[in-house]
């Protein structure tokens, strides 16, 4: 299993607030969790990765439990094997869509720079946004920045992927150029994911699970 979340729960009072969340994630597995209120949908994914106060339970990966202490190159090194794709922002303004989606490999001094580029260009054709490696971040529209957003989280080719409702907005189309990314990298790269979404459209995924604030459950339970 590459993920196991027991008992998970989240206090931001009024706001948001979750309780008693517990699932897994197997390796080339897609979970889908289905959440009317998207922000529930954010807290629970900023959750997993450590990014949330007020939180208790046990989030596991690799060995670890992100939500407890652990030495700071412990946490980095985990971190680098979780791609997280933003809902909202996630890119670097002063940087264009070929430097945004290249940024994770730059931390890795024993890739080249022309290694990089080639695997810039290919993320980009396989996500669908070829087109786009020239722009600078404020030519993109909303669906734009979640698809470049999605293209960096894939460059690393990593363990974990976490979406954050960036089906939104998209037309059948775009929904599937999704999937379909995700669907490739899942089987070349042996991972797990969890995308959070309001849709009911949703192709390529393995389970589907509805997000309350008392936890998980079943699609109609």
């Amino acid at each position: 299993m590459i993920l196991e979340v027991n008992s998970l729960s989240l206090d931001r009072g009024k706001e948001v607030h979750l309780r008693g969340i517990s699932f897994g994630v197997d390796a080339c597995e897609c979970l889908v969790i289905r959440s009317p209120i998207l922000l529930l949908g954010t807290a629970l994914l900023e959750t997993l990765v450590g990014l949330e106060e007020r939180v208790t339970g046990e989030v596991w990966f690799d060995g670890a439990n992100l939500l407890a202490d652990m030495p700071l190159q412990r946490r980095l090194d985990l971190r680098r094997d979780i791609g997280f794709v933003h809902r909202v922002g996630g890119l670097i303004s002063l940087l264009n869509v070929r430097e945004n989606i290249a940024l994770p490999l730059c931390y890795h001094a024993q890739v080249t720079r022309d290694r990089v580029a080639a695997l810039t260009d290919e993320v980009a054709e396989i996500v669908g946004i070829s087109d786009l490696l020239g722009l600078e971040v404020d030519e993109l529209d909303m669906v734009q920045i979640r698809l470049v957003n999605l293209a960096r989280a894939l460059i690393n080719r990593p363990r974990l992927l976490l979406v954050d409702a960036i089906l939104e907005g998209m037309d059948r189309q775009q929904r599937e150029r999704v999937a379909s990314a995700v669907g490739y990298f899942r089987g070349e790269c042996d991972f797990g994911v969890v995308m959070t979404t309001r849709t009911r459209d949703l192709p390529q995924t393995t389970r589907v699970l509805e997000l309350r604030a008392d936890g998980l459950y079943p699609p109609g339970d």
